[in-house]
């Protein structure tokens, strides 16, 4: 059976949601010269984002999660609603390499498709880490 024959639909990105999810940024080459100056900005986007809900972020490793702990405190952003998972990425774009949920809201239940992420057509490699970006966060 599909997802839709189980009930299950894609919600408006309006729908009321419990979490985002983000990837830290860290490939250079995305932000050339500049990536210091993204993590202040980036950082008060997810202080605002925290404020109403739950924010999941990928990081490579421990010393990333320090970096962007850090970074976040600067901002005076609420740790208490944000969450951290030593999944690595090759890039932060979460929008991209993340997940889709779809919902059942009958049952309560979620899935997640995992589209089997190319960048965009083998465009920007290596993409390997990021593939693999909605399996990580399905097992969580």
């Amino acid at each position: 059976m599909t997802p839709k024959e189980l009930g299950f639909h894609f919600p408006a990105e309006f729908a009321k949601h419990s979490a985002t999810w983000l990837s830290w940024p860290h490939k250079e080459a995305s932000w050339p010269g500049k990536i210091e100056s993204v993590y202040p900005v980036y950082s008060e986007f997810i202080k605002r984002v925290a404020e109403g809900e739950t924010v999941n972020i990928n990081v490579a490793n421990e010393a990333m999660r320090i970096k962007a702990t850090y970074h976040l405190n600067e901002a005076g952003a609420d740790l208490r609603n944000i969450q951290f998972f030593i999944h690595p990425t090759n890039d932060a774009w979460c929008r991209d390499h993340g997940p889709a949920f779809l919902i059942n809201p009958t049952e309560k239940k979620k899935m997640i498709v995992d589209w089997g992420y190319n960048a965009w057509g083998d465009k920007y490699p290596p993409y390997d880490l990021d593939d693999v970006i909605p399996t990580l966060i399905a097992k969580h």
